[in-house]
């Protein structure tokens, strides 16, 4: 596509996300765009700053949330994440209390949060420390369909102050880096999800 034609298409998309409003619009930009760069945010109840990224997935809900809330193979795709195990969990699933070991590349100790999620099943996760010490581990992820449900738009908002001494350039790519990996195994489950089936085997007596 040449210049003049991305810049048509994508005066379109912000024309369209101005006018409608929707989470549609918005993540038809962030797609053409393919920008993934945390912004930094404060919050309003005590001036804690914190980091928040808007974007979309070309993968359906319910991947995405499969991914977000997968425990099991979590040290697999997370950045850092070297151990994730379910200590105690709702019997209806809308919250769990997770322990998670993780190893930040500028930190030389692995850390372990124990975190509390409460779930509101394909729409939001948030999360926090189970038991509160004066420091923030906490944020939430927001999910909406879109395209039909083939694409999910993602708003996210996390604060992490107080465990770690932690420049805000370093923070902003590791977080950059984790929500990237979300998105890279969405889109690889999506991809199997859109396989289509080997044809089963026929059997029979012959004619």
């Amino acid at each position: 596509m040449g210049l003049l034609g991305r810049f048509v298409r994508l005066a379109a998309l912000v024309l369209a996300s101005t006018v409608l409003g929707q989470p549609e619009a918005r993540a038809q930009l962030l797609i053409a765009e393919q920008r993934l760069d945390p912004s930094p945010v404060r919050d309003p109840r005590d001036g804690s700053r914190g980091l928040r990224a808007e974007f979309a997935i070309a993968a359906p809900i319910s991947v995405v949330w499969a991914v977000l809330v997968d425990c099991d193979t979590a040290a697999q795709h997370v950045p850092g994440m070297q151990g994730c195990k379910v200590l105690e969990q709702d019997p209806a699933g809308l919250w769990d209390i997770r322990e998670h070991r993780v190893k930040l590349p500028w930190f030389p100790l692995v850390l372990r949060n124990v975190v509390r999620s409460d779930y509101e099943p394909l729409a939001r996760l948030r999360y926090q420390k189970a038991r509160p010490d004066g420091q923030r581990l906490d944020g939430e992820w927001r999910l909406t369909p879109i395209n039909g449900g083939a694409a999910t738009h993602i708003v996210y908002v996390g604060y992490l102050t107080g465990v770690l001494p932690i420049p805000e350039l370093i923070l902003r790519a590791y977080v950059r880096e984790g929500i990237e990996a979300v998105r890279t195994e969405s889109l690889s489950r999506g991809r199997l999800l859109m396989r289509p089936s080997p044809p089963s085997a026929i059997t029979g007596n012959g004619p």
